[in-house]
């Protein structure tokens, strides 16, 4: 029961703050560029697309809702309630990755035929990629005092995470990279629209889901002891 009040205050909360129009936004603009990329290109573009969505949306806007809700005074009245810090954070994940996965899921819909994407797998790397990023997003924006302040230090994050996922092209040793939980994770969502070995795909989604365990295990550390205790 006070997981399922989290999610809906999150959603509404979300709503209002008007993440959800700023993603709708978004997504279509990628699928306007999409339409204007043909077609033997969209099996390369569009999974680098559908995975930089969640990956940098959902770490700047989990920045923004802890910011906004620590400015708010929230973060300081949860030790008061019956909701655990892991339930707090677990809310926010998944409400941020569930629209990930509807985002992605849907610019893949409008811009390629769907028969060709295997849509479970897709479903499921973005779900545990666009989880890792935003686990990583909070790590990072407990040490904010303000928005701008994250905003400047997600920068080389996001470039230690993103830039070595450039390994798909496949070069010398380039799959030792995928012990970075991103690369992981992009494989994953790229090898949904080509053809991939099924027992890789299972091994690299177990993990990662792994990877994003014992990162929310550490997140809740910190965020206890920065955050909610630390102020």
């Amino acid at each position: 029961m006070r997981m399922t009040g989290a999610l809906k205050t999150d959603f509404k909360f979300q709503m209002k703050q008007g993440f959800y129009i700023i993603y709708l936004f978004l997504t279509i603009i990628y699928m306007v560029i999409l339409s204007m990329i043909s077609k033997e290109f969209k099996n390369i573009i569009l999974p680098i697309i559908v995975f930089s969505d969640p990956s940098v949306v959902g770490f700047f806007f989990i920045g923004g809702i802890i910011m906004l809700e620590k400015l708010q005074g929230i973060i300081n009245y949860i030790v008061v309630t019956p909701l655990s810090i892991k339930e707090y954070i677990l809310s926010k994940v998944f409400t941020l990755s569930l629209l990930a996965v509807i985002a992605g899921e849907a610019i893949t819909f409008v811009s390629i035929n769907s028969t060709s994407v295997n849509n479970i797998i897709l479903a499921i790397g973005i779900f545990i990629s666009s989880v890792f990023f935003i686990l990583i997003g909070i790590i990072v924006v407990v040490g904010c005092k303000t928005l701008n302040q994250y905003m400047v230090k997600m920068i080389p994050f996001l470039m230690l995470l993103i830039i070595p996922c450039i390994s798909i092209v496949d070069f010398k040793f380039s799959y030792i990279l995928t012990v970075i939980p991103s690369v992981a994770g992009f494989r994953i969502v790229y090898g949904a629209f080509n053809d991939w070995n099924i027992i890789e795909a299972i091994g690299l989604i177990a993990y990662v889901v792994i990877i994003d365990y014992l990162l929310l295990r550490k997140v809740e550390k910190i965020f206890e002891n920065k955050i909610v205790y630390g102020g």
